[in-house]
């Protein structure tokens, strides 16, 4: 049986008590409020930083040469010509004899394979976001503008002279990216579909369907190339990657 003493002392440690909760409480929420409005304004300062980048890296004025249209509305700009020639010339100057990749689904090595005859569609997914079985046409010519674009019209291109997907070394993979403006209306054209990529992450998971067969990669890097940079052409120690590649700032 409880002391009757002991009644005022005890109420008096369970008001302490409510006290400390509804504190705690009214802390949390006035966090939680906080966390409301910093995260939209950190998010608003940050689209700042990146739209002022996009200013400073865009060409100004922009050239008339550099701007495609589809069906008479602009889309995007291409200034890839003149870059897609250089590349030409490094491809060349690439070998792989004696150049092995690690194969994780044997465990072993083998040759990287460059074949410039292999002329079978193969289907890119990133459902991250939202591209889903875009069509990969292999082995494009890519230093004649009026070829390339004829392909870039139903999906994307794979730069000849680099390894097909599956084959080792690093494949080079490329796509059309359009103006905010264009791409609002159009968001799953084939032909500006890499306009997404400016919103992948690292981790996000690529897949690629060749001859049936579902090829799995993790993107690990994400990077502004320079119209000078020509080392995406590089492999990558002895693993087999993939780099896609698109115009940027749009």
């Amino acid at each position: 049986m409880r002391n009757e003493w002991n009644i005022p002392e005890e109420q008096t440690k369970k008001v302490k008590r409510t006290k400390i909760f509804i504190s705690l409480t009214l802390s949390v929420i006035g966090i939680l409020v906080i966390l409301s409005q910093a995260i939209p304004l950190t998010k608003s300062y940050i689209d700042g930083v990146i739209e002022q980048a996009r200013v400073k890296l865009m060409k100004n004025p922009v050239p008339d040469s550099y701007k495609a249209y589809i069906e008479e509305e602009f889309a995007y700009y291409d200034p890839s010509k003149s870059y897609f020639d250089n590349l030409e010339d490094r491809i060349e100057g690439l070998t792989f004899e004696g150049v092995y990749t690690y194969d994780p689904t044997t465990n072993e090595t083998k040759k990287i394979v460059v074949d410039t005859q292999y002329g079978k569609d193969m289907y890119l997914s990133i459902k991250s976001v939202g591209i889903e079985d875009i069509v990969i046409i292999p082995n494009v010519e890519s230093t004649e503008e009026k070829v390339y674009d004829q392909y870039l019209k139903r999906g994307v291109a794979h730069f000849k002279g680099t390894p097909l997907p599956g084959d080792g070394g690093n494949s080079f993979i490329y796509g059309h990216s359009s103006v905010e403006s264009f791409f609002a209306r159009h968001q799953n054209l084939a032909e500006t579909i890499f306009t997404r990529l400016e919103d992948i992450d690292i981790g996000d998971d690529i897949y690629i369907e060749k001859d049936g067969n579902q090829l799995y990669y993790i993107v690990r890097k994400k990077k502004i190339v320079e119209p000078d940079d020509f080392s995406i052409l590089n492999t990558q120690g002895n693993k087999e990657v993939i780099t896609l590649m698109t115009c940027w700032p749009l």
